[in-house]
């Protein structure tokens, strides 16, 4: 604030449109910088003065008009532009997903719309850069000076620039894994060992394992790390490309893949498609397929990114989110959706409702309250000494969620709720950008996963990803599969080798994006898009 008002005071005096168009400048840049890296609100404000002060500086270095010639500036903008537009319809510049696009999906109409929508929204904070550059540029000889030297910079910080260069070390370099040689269809594997288990499967949002490190977040995770003396917990799962968001961590645990892009449908545009990895066979799908009752419920709105595509199109009978409970608790949500206390609250008597069935069940269940950037806390945790105590909002939406888990498994197991019943707790992907993501970012950052009602104990170390808890999974519940395999995972208690140890995490992530042929098979390319 203090740089803002001198910024302002100096730009008074004779040369009053020049903060008008260095405000438009500022804001544009932050703009396009907030897309790619998600901005916290102080992070926003220290930016935005920073660019003031930077234009105020070289605006004053010897003041006056000043010919300057644009077309440079303006190919280089340009040329940023291109990457900006196909860094927001794919989410990462690749050539092989803008073909891919360009032979399926650009002939649907929805995939147009969006892609003309995306194209448009990506555009206009270069617009803006450019003509409040017009209008500031030959304000004085700093400016100039600046003009001259911005191509360079530009051409510098283009991540195109870097893709080239990456894409000229790649052709020299070996080619990538098939992952598809790695692929083990549960269809043909999976089995029942004996008797199986119900399952209540808790996804706890961006809640990591880098969270229980005492010395950085001293008691947040306390309540978890409770639970997980009653099981099993896993302690090196790392993220691997298209895992890291809430239905990429899903689809990774309960079907044994990433979340495979197709083209533009990416992240959360997976609405546009009326089956998400229809090729694909899930956890749910081999529970439907032996008889249990699926239920998937989740705070926030099944229409956004795909998730009741996902569930409904894997073997879920009964879909609860936003939008068919909120009418329950009037007045009472977040940004998101449900608070965490009123979803699990739906989420008990649905257990006991489950559980006078004679049907084996699973429950699949996802908070929202540590989402970036701040989290969410429910009411009931407002005066909870727990929530009182952590330093930033960020960390009292964790406490406060995770106190409500270990709370909700309690009251299930308190009433007998949990016979013949395994119960697991995991982050569906590492947290994104939030108050303590320096922290997080200054440990070795993992995925948590633990295991209650199998009756094992203690701790599993080995090297692994969220796609091989897929056959984790179905181990505990009572399935077998062959050398422990299903997907592309392999079961952590299984003396076989994972993806992460056969091809370390580097060269996974690099089979993972040239993964074409495992693409084709899991997302049946002969159906047409809607």
């Amino acid at each position: 604030m203090v740089i803002w008002l001198q910024t302002q005071k100096a730009f008074k005096g004779g040369a009053a449109g020049s903060i008008v168009w260095a405000a438009v400048f500022a804001w544009a840049v932050l703009s396009i910088v907030d897309t790619s890296i998600t901005l916290m609100p102080s992070e926003r404000a220290l930016l935005f003065s920073c660019i003031l002060l930077f234009l105020y500086v070289f605006l004053k270095i010897r003041p006056g008009a000043k010919d300057v010639r644009l077309v440079l500036t303006y190919a280089a903008t340009l040329l940023f532009a291109a990457w900006h537009v196909l860094y927001s319809l794919f989410g990462a510049v690749d050539i092989d997903a803008i073909l891919f696009h360009l032979n399926y999906d650009v002939g649907s109409a929805a995939v147009q719309g969006q892609a003309i929508r995306q194209s448009l929204i990506a555009l206009i904070p270069f617009f803006l850069v450019m003509i409040s550059w017009w209008q500031l540029a030959g304000k004085s000889r700093g400016m100039a000076l600046l003009n001259r030297c911005l191509p360079a910079a530009l051409l510098a910080l283009n991540p195109l620039s870097w893709l080239f260069a990456a894409g000229t070390l790649a052709s020299a370099a070996s080619t990538p894994d098939d992952l598809s040689n790695y692929f083990v269809d549960p269809r043909a594997s999976v089995v029942p060992a004996g008797p199986t288990k119900n399952l209540v499967h808790i996804f706890v949002e961006s809640a990591e394992l880098t969270l229980w490190d005492e010395k950085r977040f001293g008691t947040v995770a306390g309540p978890l790390k409770e639970l997980a003396t009653r099981g099993w917990i896993a302690t090196n799962i790392e993220q691997v490309n298209l895992t890291g968001w809430t239905l990429a961590g899903q689809v990774a645990s309960t079907c044994g893949v990433p979340l495979m892009p197709l083209g533009i449908i990416n992240r959360n545009s997976f609405d546009l498609v009326d089956e998400v990895l229809p090729g694909a066979e899930c956890l749910g799908d081999i529970l439907d397929r032996h008889g249990y009752t699926n239920v998937f419920l989740k705070g926030a709105s099944l229409d956004f990114a795909g998730t009741h595509a996902f569930a409904a199109g894997h073997g879920y009978d009964r879909l609860l989110g936003y939008d068919e409970l909120h009418h329950r608790f009037p007045g009472r949500s977040n940004y998101w959706g449900l608070h965490d206390e009123d979803m699990l609250q739906v989420a008990y008597e649905l257990a006991e409702e489950l559980s006078e069935d004679q049907a084996p069940f699973s429950l699949t269940l996802t908070t929202v309250g540590g989402h970036a950037p701040t989290g969410f806390v429910s009411p009931s945790c407002e005066t909870l000494p727990l929530v009182a105590q952590q330093p930033s909002s960020t960390l009292k939406a964790f406490a406060c969620t995770n106190w409500l888990v270990k709370r909700f498994v309690d009251r299930l197991e308190n009433s007998g709720l949990l016979q013949n019943t395994i119960l697991i707790v995991q982050s569906d992907h590492l947290s994104m950008r939030n108050e303590v993501y320096a922290d997080l970012n200054a440990s070795v950052r993992r995925n948590m996963f633990m295991v209650l009602g199998g009756g094992h104990r203690g701790v599993v170390d080995k090297p692994a990803s969220s796609i091989d808890l897929f056959p984790t999974i179905l181990a505990a519940l009572g399935f077998s599969s062959l050398d422990g395999r299903a997907g592309l995972g392999v079961d952590l208690q299984h003396t076989s080798g994972t993806l992460v140890e056969r091809l370390g995490t580097e060269g996974l992530n690099r089979a993972i994006s040239r993964s074409d042929k495992l693409r084709d098979r899991v997302w049946q390319l002969d159906r047409q898009l809607h």
